[in-house]
């Protein structure tokens, strides 16, 4: 596949997980503003977002790569990280660098786009 090709698939994945973070992310809202969860169960639902995107994006790349589809996945897992991390500290440049929550989240992305490359 050529580079440019390989870019725009790249894209194109990021781009639908982000959507699909988006209409999860509203849901989750949703139920919150409709019942009275705790913050431990809101965290859960981030958490499944991240890996329920990171896992549509490794997914997605990986069918349109048709080799070596799982280290695909891991990359498109790790930007997809990359970009919410970049996003995160823009908003509050105020927090920690780098915590364990947040090498929580990049492994579980990581995990979830290998994952998701795996099974496509």
């Amino acid at each position: 596949m050529e580079n440019k090709n390989i870019g725009i698939s790249i894209l194109k994945s990021l781009i639908f997980s982000y959507i699909l973070t988006g209409i999860i992310l509203c849901i989750l809202a949703f139920i919150m503003y409709q019942t009275e969860v705790s913050t431990k169960v809101a965290n859960l639902g981030v958490t499944f977002t991240y890996v329920a995107a990171s896992v549509f994006a490794g997914f997605i790349i990986g069918k349109r790569m048709g080799k070596r589809k799982f280290l695909w996945g891991l990359a498109v897992g790790l930007l997809y990280f990359a970009v919410l991390f970049l996003i995160s500290l823009l908003l509050d440049q105020n927090q920690a660098l780098m915590s364990g929550e947040r090498i929580t989240a990049m492994l579980l992305c990581a995990t979830g786009g290998t994952l998701g490359g795996a099974l496509a």
